[in-house]
């Protein structure tokens, strides 16, 4: 079902620039959440709490402090002194998909269950709670899609305990873990307490360690460890195409695919999407695809000029399959954010990423 959305979630990405609207960020300063009412008063019904960080979209003026809001499918009014143009410190509140009832969970466009489904994060996928309504459903990010998910599907992420060693010249810190066998695996991460888990990320039906080295706004970071049968310890897994962990990852077990797709701003308008099959323990990177702001670049008398357009994307899809130093470019694009074809644009770069591998 993934796949067969993936388009509707090309139109989700560009959404923000559809309109002209005013962004504003929920900001609780002392209390990390803030209610949205169904009217300009703190007497008014709470139609729930959203956490600071989370993206609101301002509508009017309801009184003098107050402000009519749109969160996701919900419409109501918010403190003034709660919102703010500058995006503050998110506060992080990840949780993994749990249904113990199947083996995902609907992400919804409204928090009902009649709710046209986005996409099914698989069980033991991380998502962003960014807040819960009154109705039982948390708003959520899972990437660069927000959505709804029943709350009850959503759990703690259990802690695994490990023993910091010091940290490195980046002010990572390092990390001794021991695994349910016994094995000692040792690891940087810029969390204190890495959250870990344990998932089959190389379809070879036995469970592989997974470690969440950062949690960021809109991006985790993983890095994983797979079983090794031949020699019965984990192993880490390379992944020589990118030199950062594997970014809101995603797997796809009846293509061998493992998903990386980094959101780097404008609602995940920009963006790097990468796709990887297995060889032995290593991730081989057979196609990338980046949407960046377009940089013009000169050199006229000596001096270098560079130039770059804030408001216009510059988007290529590369394959790396042909064995070709630097990959094959299989799709490229200039567009403007306020182009009424740039939907189309994200559409089509969406396709070529998966051309010929569905």
């Amino acid at each position: 079902m993934k796949k067969l959305l993936a388009c509707l979630l090309t139109l989700m990405l560009c959404f923000p620039f559809a309109q002209a609207e005013t962004v504003l960020y929920v900001d609780g300063d002392d209390s990390d959440r803030v209610h949205l009412r169904v009217g300009p008063s703190s007497e008014e019904e709470s139609l729930g709490l959203y956490l600071t960080g989370t993206p609101v979209i301002l509508l009017e003026n309801a009184a003098e402090d107050w402000c009519w809001v749109r969160i996701g499918a919900e419409t109501g009014c918010m403190m003034r002194r709660y919102l703010t143009q500058s995006m503050p410190e998110s506060v992080n509140a990840w949780r993994l998909v749990d249904n113990p009832n199947g083996t995902w969970v609907n992400l919804r466009l409204s928090p009902s269950m009649d709710g046209l489904v986005a996409l099914c994060p698989d069980n033991g996928e991380l998502v962003q709670v960014l807040g819960e309504t009154s109705t039982g459903w948390s708003y959520v990010a899972f990437g660069s899609v927000t959505g709804y998910m029943v709350t009850d599907y959503l759990a703690e992420i259990p802690q695994q305990r490990t023993t910091i060693l010091g940290t490195t010249a980046d002010r990572d810190y390092i990390h001794r873990y021991t695994a349910p066998g016994g094995e000692e695996i040792y690891l940087t991460a810029l969390e204190e307490e890495p959250p870990i888990v344990f998932r089959d990320v190389n379809f070879d039906g036995m469970a592989d360690i997974v470690v969440f080295v950062s949690l960021g706004a809109s991006n985790f970071f993983a890095e994983f460890f797979v079983y090794d049968k031949a020699s019965d310890t984990y192993v880490r897994a390379e992944h020589p195409g990118i030199d950062y962990g594997i970014c809101n990852y995603g797997l796809d077990p009846e293509l061998g695919i493992v998903h990386s797709g980094a959101n780097n701003g404008y609602a995940g308008a920009l963006h790097e999407d990468c796709l990887f099959r297995w060889e032995g323990n290593e991730l081989v990177l057979i196609r990338r695809a980046v949407s960046e702001e377009w940089t013009e670049r000169s050199f006229e008398a000596g001096i270098h000029t560079q130039v770059t357009h804030s408001d216009v994307l510059h988007i290529t899809v590369r394959d790396y399959q042909a064995d070709e130093y630097g990959g094959t470019l299989i799709f490229e694009a200039m567009v403007s954010t306020e182009d009424a074809d740039f939907r189309d644009t994200l559409t089509k770069e969406n396709e070529a990423l998966w051309q010929g591998l569905r």
